[in-house]
C-alpha cells in the first residue's frame, strides 16, 4: 500500500509508523479487538493512542467498546460504513462462539431472506446490541458442537454446520424466521450428511426434536430422500405426548401429525411453495 493510501482525502492528515502499523494489521483481519490490537505494542497507552487518533481521522470506526474496524482506503472518512457483519460477529463471540441460527443459513448461502440481524453463539453471556441498523444477538448454547469454519474476506469464520444449522433452526423458528422461510432455506441444502445428523440428535438428547425432525424430513422427502435406517431409528422416538412446532399455534390453525405426533400449521404445504 503506497504512502499515498494513508492519506485522509478530506483532511490530507498523513499517518505515523504507529497509525500505519494498525491500518495495516486491521485492514487484513478487517476487524479486531483492542486486546488483539496492542499485543503488538510496547504497552496499551501507546496503541490507544494510534486507534483514537486513527478513529479521529477517519481511518477507523469503533462498533462497539473494544471492538475496532478498518475503512477501506478509497472509503476512509465514510461515517456511515458498515463493517461486515459475519466477521464482526465472529470476532465478539470468539473464541468458542460460532455464527447461527438464521445467520447460518446465510452464511451457508441456501437463506431466502437476509435479515438486519446477526445471530451467534457465545461461550459467555453477552448483550445483544446494534450498530448501523443491525442488530447482533447472542445466545449462549447448552453444548457447542458440530462447526465448520467459512473463509470470508480471507478471515476464517465458524458458523454451525448444515446438520446443525437444521436443528437448531428446527428448535427455534423465532431465530430463523418462521416456518416458511425454515422450509425454504433448508430445502435448498439438497443434501445432509445423516450420521451426522444423527449424531447431533443424540447430544441434544430431546425426543420432541427427534420428533420433528422425522416430520421435516418426511415433508421434505424428495428434497433429501433420507435412508430408511434413518427414518426408522427416528420413528422408534416417538413418543406418545404430541409436541407443536411452534411454541404458540393459534387456536384451529394447526392439525396433528399422527405419524410423527406433531401439531403442525394447517397450512405448511402450502408455505413450502415459491412464489
Amino acid at each position: 500500500m503506497s504512502t499515498a493510501a494513508y492519506t485522509n482525502s478530506t483532511n490530507k492528515e498523513t499517518l505515523s509508523p504507529n497509525e500505519q502499523r494498525v491500518y495495516l494489521e486491521l485492514s487484513k483481519n478487517h476487524v479486531m479487538l483492542f486486546s488483539e490490537i496492542a499485543k503488538g505494542f510496547e504497552n496499551n497507552h501507546t496503541a490507544r493512542m494510534a486507534v483514537s487518533r486513527l478513529v479521529r481521522k477517519g481511518y477507523l470506526v469503533r462498533p462497539r467498546q473494544g471492538i475496532y474496524g478498518a475503512i477501506p482506503p478509497a472509503l476512509v472518512g465514510r461515517k456511515n460504513y458498515e463493517l461486515d457483519r459475519y466477521i464482526l460477529a465472529d470476532v465478539i463471540v470468539r473464541p468458542g462462539g460460532a455464527l447461527a441460527y438464521h445467520t447460518a443459513l446465510e452464511m451457508h448461502g441456501v437463506a431466502q431472506s437476509y435479515f438486519n440481524t446477526v445471530y451467534a453463539f457465545s461461550a459467555v453471556p453477552k448483550k445483544k446490541f446494534e450498530t448501523r441498523n443491525v442488530e447482533y444477538v447472542f445466545v449462549r448454547p447448552e453444548r457447542l458442537f458440530g462447526i465448520q469454519k467459512i473463509i470470508r474476506m480471507n478471515v476464517e469464520l465458524r458458523v454451525t454446520d448444515r446438520e446443525r444449522t437444521f436443528l437448531d433452526c428446527l428448535r427455534r423458528l423465532d431465530y430463523c424466521g418462521g416456518p416458511e422461510e425454515y422450509l425454504k432455506s433448508v430445502q435448498t441444502f439438497h443434501m445432509l450428511d445423516f450420521q451426522n445428523l444423527e449424531g447431533h440428535l443424540k447430544r441434544f438428547g430431546e425426543r420432541s426434536l427427534y420428533q420433528k425432525t422425522g416430520y421435516i424430513l418426511t415433508l421434505l422427502n424428495d428434497d433429501f430422500h433420507p435412508p430408511e435406517g434413518m427414518m426408522s431409528v427416528l420413528r422408534k422416538k416417538v413418543g406418545e405426548k404430541a409436541y407443536y412446532m411452534l411454541p404458540r399455534i393459534v387456536p384451529g390453525m394447526g392439525r396433528l401429525d399422527t405419524e410423527w405426533n406433531v401439531i403442525v400449521p394447517k397450512n405448511i404445504k402450502e408455505l413450502m411453495r415459491f412464489v
